[in-house]
């Protein structure tokens, strides 16, 4: 009797860690399917180019780039700052579900970036133009862009002449290639 319940022991200990194991590799599957927040030592921006419009309108793609061996993941509008020539701030985006010249529309929704894949955002401004009253709009040297879900953000040199008392907006992150 005492070996039959030492053995009906073995056996429930035995099929207990089984079945431990194969939750645990179930989990590590489902994990794996899922790719992290991208970092930012793993992506790089690239500005598109500009669309001029008349009226002074200006739309302008942005491309994130990741540079990593991992996909990673995007979601939300990036944080796009105008910056003077001391580098501080003298304008910030406002995020939009759709801005003008953007074929796409929508909340954000979450974007997998796969290795050497891109993403982009729409960045729409005016610059003044027919129409326009008043001196001409200041012109900025720099911008600063942070990717959703980064501290640390990327400046570039960007000529950006965006007008007073009207706002610079943004787009979600999209997947892919800006259309043209």
């Amino acid at each position: 009797m005492r070996r039959t319940i030492i053995l009906l022991s073995l056996i429930v200990a035995a099929s207990t860690l089984t079945f431990g194991q194969s939750s645990n590799t179930s989990a590590n599957h489902t994990q794996n399917n899922v790719a992290a927040q991208c970092l930012r030592e793993n992506l790089s921006v690239k500005e598109g180019e500009t669309d001029a419009a008349m009226g002074g309108v200006r739309s302008v793609p942005y491309t994130l780039t990741n540079n990593s061996s991992s996909p990673c993941t995007l979601k939300g509008y990036p944080r796009f700052e105008v910056l003077n020539r001391q580098g501080r701030v003298v304008r910030r985006a406002v995020g939009k579900e759709q801005v003008p010249g953007d074929s796409q529309q929508g909340p954000p929704q979450l974007v997998r970036l796969e290795p050497g894949k891109t993403a982009w955002f729409s960045l729409y401004y005016n610059a003044g133009g027919a129409g326009y009253m008043g001196k001409p709009c200041p012109t900025y040297p720099k911008v600063r862009i942070t990717a959703p879900g980064t501290r640390r953000a990327f400046i570039l040199r960007s000529e950006i002449q965006p007008c007073p008392r009207t706002d610079v907006e943004v787009s979600p992150i999209r997947s892919g290639a800006p259309q043209q």
